[in-house]
C-alpha cells in the first residue's frame, strides 16, 4: 500500500493515464513547500477546483499550516463538514481509511466568519480603521500609507465615490486625515471620521490651503455620504464581533484540545456569499491589507507559515485598465508574500480573470477542464514560462480531453504532469446557506457578537485599547478655573477619551520610569517602560505603585503642555509640594528596581530564548519552523532506509512472482505431457502386439516429473506470502518510526523554561513624574 502521510508532501490523488484518463495507482504528492511560491487553479464551472481545493487545504491543514480562507459564493464553506451518520465513503480505494478522517476533526479548527451578519463569527470591521500596532512611522511609513490607500479606496468604493488614490480630491483628504491621525496615535471610526472631514486637522492640502482644494460644501457632501452609510441599519453589524487580527487567525487553538501539543490548527473560512459586490470588494480589501501589515512585520524564511486561499477570484484582481480596490494589496501578497512564508492559492474559471503580473507571479499551476481554445492558449501561455521543460504543443491536446477532477499539474521545478484527486476528508454538500451556518455556530459554540457598551463612570482608553480604562471617584464641585499649583511642580494633560466629550480635568499623578534590563547568560537586552497613574481625590499620600494603574503602552508623546477649552478642573487635595514630588520619584525607582522583572523563555533543546513579553503561544510558533525543519530532516533520512528496503522487497516479490509465472507454465505443460502418455499407454495396451512394458515405465516417468513440477509453485507462492507480509510489516515500521521522530521533535518543542530578568538600579531612569490633568 503506498504511504500518504508524508511530512512535507502533500496527497492530493493519483497520478493520470493520460491515454485512458484512469487514475494509477501511483499516488500524487506535492511538496509542501511548493505552495510558498503560490498556486493557482483554473477551471470551467464542474471541472473540480472545489474539490482540489478543499483537498489542498485539508493537506495543509494535516502539516500544521493554519490557512485564511476567502470564499465569496460559499463552496468552502463545507471544509470540515463531517460525513453523515451511516455514510462510508470509498476510502480504501485512495489508501487511507476513516481514521484520516478522524485525525482531521481532531488537529483541525474549521471556522466561519460572517462579515457584516450574525449568522456565524461577526467581525468587527471598524477597528480595522485604527493605526496598526505592528508597524511605525520610522521605520514603516511607506507601508503605513500603502495600507492608508487602501482602506481609504475601500471606504469611497462602498460609499459608491470615485476611489482613484491620485485624482480623487475626496481620497486624497481621507488620506491626510488618515496619516494625521494614526502619527498621533488617535483611535479612528467612521463617526470620528466624518467629525474630522468637517473640520479637517490640517490647514493645507499639497500646496493649496484647504478651501481651495476641497471647499467645505463638498466636504460636507462627503460627509453626508458616509454618514448614511454609517447610519443604514445594516452596517451596524459591521462594528460587532472579533477584530481582523491576522496574527490571531494563524495561531493555534491551544484551548480547543485535540492530541497536538502545539494545539489545533486554524482554518478560518470569510463567507461572503450574502453581501453586495460593493461590500465584498470593500471587505475583501480590509483583510488583504490587515494580511499585508503582518507578512511586513514577519522576519524572513522558506517555510510555510501560513496559506491564503481565494476562491473565484474574479472581480477582485482584473487586467489593466481595472483597479478595484483589492487589487493592490492582493498584488502586494504575490509579490512580497513568499518571502515571509505566506502561500497564496487562488481559483477562478478563466485566465483572463487575473492580471497577467498575478499570473507571472504563480509557481505552481492546476488546470482541468477550459471549455475555449482561447482560454487554454490563455493557460498553456501562461505555464510556458512557469517551469523548464513545458511542451505546450503535447499538454494542449490532453489539456483538451481532460474530465472531471483531472487536472495538469505545472511546477516551476518541473515539468507538466496529471493527476485524478482523491476523495476529501470532508463531505461536500454544496455551498451552506445562512441558516445552516447559524446552526452550525450555534452546534460549535462558536462566540455571537454583543454590542460593546463602556462601562459606568469611565473614561474609555486611547486607540486600540492601548491603554487600560481610568476610573474616576467622587470628586468634590468642579469649577471652571484651573487650580493653581506650586511652580516647581510639574503639571501636564493627558487626553484619553475617545469621543473627546468629557467635561472634567481630573488630577493624578503620573509617573513614568525607563529600565535597561540585561541578562548575561542569554545575552538578552531590553529598554521597558513602566507608567503608573495614580488618582489624587481628597488628599496626598505615599503612593503604593503596586497598586497603581498602569498604562501599559504609554509614551511622553501622548502628552499635551495647553489644556483644551471648555472643560471644567476637579478640585485639588492640599499637600502637593516639590517635596512631596521628589519623595514620589524616588519611591518610583525603588519600585521598577524591585518589581521591574521580566521574564522571558527559553528552549533549551534548540538554544532558543524568547522576546520580553512573548506568549508562549508565539514563541513556540517562532521555534516551530526550526523543530519542523529537524523533524524533517530525520524523517527524510529514515525515509531514504526504508526506501531501499522496501525497494528490495518488491524486486524480490517481482521475482518470485515471474518466476511463479513460469513454474505454472511448467507444471500445466507437465501435467499435458502426461495425459498425453497415459492416452498412448492405454492404445498401446490395448491394440499393440509387442510388449508393453516401455508405454507403462514412460507413464510413471511423466507422472514422476508432472509432481515434480507442482510443487516449484507451491514453493513460490509461499515465497509470495511470505515476501508480502514483510512489505506490510516494513510500511507499519516505517509508521512507527515516522510517529516516534514526530513525537521526540513535539517533545523538544514543548520543553521550554521561563528566566527572569532584572533591572540593575543603576540602569533606572525617570521620565516623567507630573501632576496630570486626565480627560
Amino acid at each position: 500500500m503506498p504511504i500518504v502521510d508524508q511530512p512535507n508532501k502533500l496527497y492530493l490523488g493519483r497520478a493520470l493515464n493520460v491515454q485512458t484518463f484512469q487514475p494509477l495507482e501511483e499516488p500524487y504528492l506535492l511538496n509542501l513547500r511548493d505552495l510558498v511560491t503560490h498556486a493557482v487553479c483554473l477551471g470551467m464551472t464542474g471541472s473540480g477546483k472545489t474539490g482540489l481545493g478543499i483537498t489542498v487545504l485539508e493537506e495543509v491543514l494535516l502539516q500544521g499550516v493554519p490557512a485564511i480562507i476567502i470564499d465569496p459564493k460559499g463552496d468552502i464553506t463545507n471544509l470540515g463538514q463531517p460525513q453523515p451518520d451511516g455514510a462510508e465513503p470509498n476510502f480504501q480505494n485512495w489508501n487511507f481509511g476513516t481514521e484520516r478522517v478522524a485525525r482531521f476533526h481532531d488537529r483541525v479548527d474549521v471556522r466561519i466568519y460572517t462579515p457584516g451578519s450574525s449568522t456565524g463569527i461577526c467581525v468587527n470591521i471598524l477597528r480595522s480603521l485604527a493605526a496598526p500596532t505592528e508597524l511605525s512611522w520610522a521605520r514603516d511609513s511607506e507601508a503605513l500609507r500603502d495600507r492608508i490607500a487602501q482602506t481609504v479606496s475601500a471606504l469611497l468604493e462602498l460609499a459608491n465615490i470615485n476611489p482613484d488614490p491620485l485624482h480623487s480630491r475626496e481620497h486624497i483628504l481621507l488620506s491626510t486625515i488618515f496619516e494625521s491621525a494614526w502619527r498621533a496615535q488617535q483611535a479612528l471610526d467612521v463617526p470620528a471620521l466624518i467629525r474630522m472631514i468637517q473640520e479637517p486637522p490640517v490647514a493645507r492640502v499639497g500646496v493649496f490651503d484647504l478651501e481651495s482644494f476641497i471647499p467645505k460644501s463638498d466636504r460636507t457632501n462627503l460627509a453626508l455620504a458616509l454618514n448614511n452609510l454609517a447610519a443604514s441599519p445594516s452596517f451596524q453589524r459591521w462594528q460587532l464581533g472579533e477584530p481582523l487580527d491576522i496574527a490571531a487567525l494563524l495561531k493555534p487553538i491551544k484551548s480547543e484540545g485535540g492530541t497536538n501539543p502545539v494545539g489545533k490548527t486554524r482554518a478560518s473560512v470569510f463567507y461572503l456569499a450574502h453581501l453586495s459586490d460593493a461590500e465584498r470588494q470593500f471587505f475583501v480589501t480590509l483583510l488583504l491589507a490587515n494580511v499585508v501589515s503582518w507578512v511586513r512585520a514577519q522576519a524572513g524564511t522558506s517555510m510555510l507559515k501560513g496559506l491564503l486561499y481565494f476562491d473565484e477570484v474574479y472581480g477582485y484582481c482584473p487586467a489593466y485598465p481595472h483597479n478595484p480596490s483589492a487589487k493592490a494589496p492582493l498584488m502586494a501578497l504575490l509579490k512580497q508574500g513568499r518571502a515571509s512564508g505566506l502561500g497564496m492559492f487562488l481559483a477562478t474559471q478563466n485566465p483572463a480573470d487575473l492580471d497577467y503580473k498575478g499570473l507571472s507571479n504563480m509557481g505552481t499551476w492546476f488546470v482541468g477542464h477550459l471549455r475555449t481554445d482561447r482560454d487554454r492558449a490563455r493557460a498553456l501561455e501562461g505555464m510556458d514560462g512557469a517551469g523548464a521543460g513545458f511542451d505546450a504543443a503535447h499538454a494542449e491536446p490532453i489539456l483538451a480531453k481532460l474530465p472531471q477532477r483531472c487536472f495538469m499539474v505545472q511546477s516551476s521545478k518541473s515539468g507538466a504532469s496529471f493527476m485524478h484527486t482523491r476523495e476529501t476528508l470532508s463531505h461536500l454538500t454544496g455551498p451552506l446557506i445562512p441558516t445552516q451556518i447559524s446552526e452550525l455556530a450555534i452546534a460549535r459554540g462558536w462566540p455571537r457578537a454583543q454590542p460593546a457598551e463602556p462601562a459606568a463612570n469611565t473614561v474609555i482608553a486611547s486607540p486600540g485599547d492601548a491603554m487600560e480604562s481610568v476610573e474616576h471617584d467622587a470628586f468634590p464641585t468642579p469649577e471652571s478655573r484651573q487650580p493653581l499649583l506650586p511652580d516647581d511642580v510639574r503639571e501636564t494633560y493627558l487626553h484619553l477619551s475617545l469621543d473627546h466629550k468629557n467635561t472634567l480635568y481630573v488630577p493624578h499623578l503620573l509617573a513614568s520610569a525607563s529600565a535597561r534590563i540585561h541578562d548575561r547568560a542569554s545575552g538578552l537586552m531590553r529598554d521597558r517602560r513602566f507608567t503608573y497613574l495614580i488618582t489624587l481625590d481628597k488628599w496626598v499620600r505615599q503612593p503604593d505603585y503596586s497598586k497603581a494603574q498602569q498604562l501599559p503602552n504609554f509614551e511622553p508623546g501622548l502628552l499635551e503642555s495647553t489644556p483644551h477649552q471648555g472643560i471644567d478642573y476637579a478640585a485639588l487635595p492640599p499637600g502637593i509640594t516639590s517635596k512631596w514630588m521628589r519623595s514620589c520619584e524616588k519611591a518610583l525607582l525603588e519600585h521598577v528596581y524591585r518589581y521591574g522583572v521580566s521574564t522571558v523563555l527559553v528552549n533549551r533543546a534548540f538554544k532558543v530564548y524568547g522576546v520580553p513579553g512573548e506568549t508562549r503561544t508565539d514563541f513556540m510558533l517562532r521555534i516551530e519552523p526550526e523543530a519542523r525543519a529537524r523533524r524533517d530532516a530525520e524523517a527524510s533520512r529514515v525515509r531514504t532506509q526504508f526506501a531501499k528496503r522496501i525497494g528490495d522487497l518488491q524486486d524480490q516479490l517481482a521475482a518470485e512472482q515471474r518466476e511463479h509465472t513460469e513454474d505454472r507454465m511448467t507444471m500445466d505443460a507437465r501435467e499435458r505431457e502426461e495425459l498425453l502418455t497415459n492416452a498412448e499407454s492405454a492404445v498401446s495396451f490395448t491394440f499393440a502386439r509387442r510388449p508393453i512394458t516401455r508405454p507403462l515405465s514412460s507413464g510413471a516417468t511423466k507422472s514422476r516429473m508432472s509432481k515434480t513440477a507442482a510443487l516449484n509453485p507451491q514453493e513460490t507462492e509461499e515465497m509470495i506470502t511470505q515476501l508480502r507480509a514483510r512489505l506490510q510489516s516494513a510500511a507499519r515500521d516505517y509508521n512507527i518510526e515516522l510517529n516516534a521522530i514526530n513525537d521526540k521533535w513535539m517533545a523538544a518543542l514543548n520543553k521550554i523554561d521561563e528566566i527572569s530578568m532584572v533591572p540593575r538600579k543603576s540602569d533606572v531612569f525617570s521620565d516623567v513624574v507630573a501632576i496630570a490633568w486626565v480627560a
